[in-house]
């Protein structure tokens, strides 16, 4: 045991001896030499070391980079997919509050309760009609009136179920409204010529009525009130022997392009 500790001891004072040397050495300047060669040799080592460090550390910053690149771009995805849809609801609500502006200065209507409904399904094939998506649990009933934007008559409701309902354009052959000359004052019948336009019918033969007169609706028809505008008149058939004359008249409504309407509650 004892022999163990002395060969310690000795192995201490050898090392620390060589250090002492080492310092010694170093000061006196003896030690610029082999520092020189050691760092000679060594140095092709330690330049391969610190590339394959940097080329390591570099890759894997290229691809954390490419992975925020990557989570970056999805971000923006995401914000540019809400931003749009905000902008569409935007342009939609601006488009709807536009309608509603409309049909509130219009003298017509302005004491009636309004129901606006989109226009769900519209098939000349099958008849001059159109389906809207509002129905008896939002106040609809047979014969209501049915407008689009700016007081235009453009039908009345005839079929109605819980959600949505079925209205019959003025073009239609099955239509028919009492109507009047917003000028001349004369009274006619409106009705729709087979889906290709409309004819004021029922004119007196020796009224005076003119061409780009606008027709409005007289009021005499259940569910459809006065002064709703239904056209201008192109053109005047007048024939011999007959008692009355009609008159050509082209809604300022294009059905084919209808996406909202409102229908007049009672």
């Amino acid at each position: 045991m004892k022999g163990i500790n002395r060969s310690k001891l000795i192995n201490f004072f050898v090392i620390l001896a060589v250090i002492l040397l080492l310092i010694f050495f170093n000061l006196r300047g003896l030690l610029v030499a082999p520092k020189d060669i050691v760092f000679f040799v060594a140095n092709p080592f330690l330049k391969l070391f610190g590339a394959l460090d940097k080329g390591i550390f570099g890759t894997w910053n290229f691809f954390v980079a490419l992975k925020d690149l990557n989570i970056e771009n999805a971000n923006l995805k995401n914000e540019n997919a809400a931003l749009l849809n905000e902008v569409t609801n935007l342009k939609e609500s601006a488009r709807e509050n536009e309608s509603l502006r409309q049909q509130l200065g219009v003298a017509g209507i302005k004491n009636q309760k309004l129901v606006m409904a989109e226009v769900a399904g519209y098939n000349p094939v099958l008849g001059q009609y159109f389906l809207i998506d509002k129905g008896r649990n939002d106040g609809l009933y047979i014969n209501m009136a049915v407008v689009a934007a700016g007081d235009f008559f453009v039908g009345r409701v005839v079929e109605v179920n819980d959600n949505f309902s079925k209205a019959l354009l003025i073009s239609d052959s099955n239509s028919s409204v009492n109507t009047i000359t917003m000028e001349s004052r004369v009274a006619g019948v409106v009705k729709g010529n087979h889906g290709l336009g409309i004819v004021m019918e029922m004119i007196p033969i020796d009224a005076q009525i003119k061409i780009g007169e606008t027709v409005l609706t007289s009021g005499l028809n259940d569910g459809i009130p006065k002064d709703l505008i239904v056209g201008k008149i192109t053109d005047i058939v007048k024939k011999e022997n007959e008692i009355f004359q009609s008159a050509t008249v082209v809604p300022f409504v294009d059905f084919k392009s209808l996406e909202q309407v409102f229908v007049l509650i009672r």
